[in-house]
């Protein structure tokens, strides 16, 4: 029995075991995950520009590095560290409204391996915006700047003056203050007013009253 351990244990000893690092589709693991970790700090900004009417979109990335690409799904151009300034860069002239980067790493067996996906999404314009017949009426839902609006011009016109002609039939809200007051509510509203006036004077003529009142009594007795 005894023979039999030690023999197990030499052979043990003798058996070099193959390590292998674990592998994605031919690429290690550990470069994948460092690369996906790489695309969670990808930052993405927008701004926009109008031109004669219509919006563009501008797209900043920030914190792309090295050993990395994407794809952009709107125009279906691809971008490298090398299209970059110091892992920034801004694709301009965007029309649509959203789309997506895909990231790959350049490293050779794992270019083809998705690392992650960031998505962009713009909102509509509403090309009436400026139009003159929204001057007045800036907060209407169809002239804000940013809404959906499918209509042509002759709908947008008749539905905003519709709008406009609402607001002139709608009767004026009258005021609490602007109701005309019965005449107890106009004494007690004179009495608060001057009370430190009236209030003095009352008390004088009481006590005259009670004076004469009780002087007869004195009298009829």
């Amino acid at each position: 029995m005894k023979k039999k351990v030690i023999f197990l244990i030499i052979t043990l000893f003798l058996i070099k075991p193959s390590v292998h690092a674990l592998s994605y589709s031919g690429c290690e693991y550990s470069t994948v995950s460092r690369y996906k970790s790489f695309v969670t700090n990808v930052n993405i900004s927008y701004d926009y520009r109008i031109v004669n009417g219509s919006v563009y979109f501008d797209v900043t990335l920030t914190n792309i590095v090295p050993g990395m690409y994407f794809r952009d799904s709107e125009t279906g151009k691809t971008y490298t560290y090398s299209n970059t300034v110091n892992g920034e860069i801004t694709i301009k002239n965007y029309t649509g409204n959203s789309g997506n980067y895909k990231f790959y790493p350049t490293t050779q067996g794992c270019n083809n391996i998705l690392l992650g996906t960031k998505y962009y999404k713009f909102p509509i314009y509403n090309s009436h915006y400026n139009d003159p017949l929204c001057s007045d009426i800036p907060n209407y839902g169809l002239c804000q700047r940013w809404v959906k609006n499918n209509l042509n011009y002759s709908e947008f016109k008749r539905l905003v003056l519709e709008y406009k002609q609402s607001l002139e039939e709608k009767p004026e809200m009258i005021e609490p203050e602007q109701i005309s007051k019965g005449f107890i509510d106009v004494i007690i509203d004179f009495y608060v007013k001057y009370y430190y006036l009236l209030l003095p004077i009352l008390i004088i003529i009481c006590v005259i009253i009670i004076f004469n009142q009780n002087k007869k009594n004195r009298f009829n007795l």
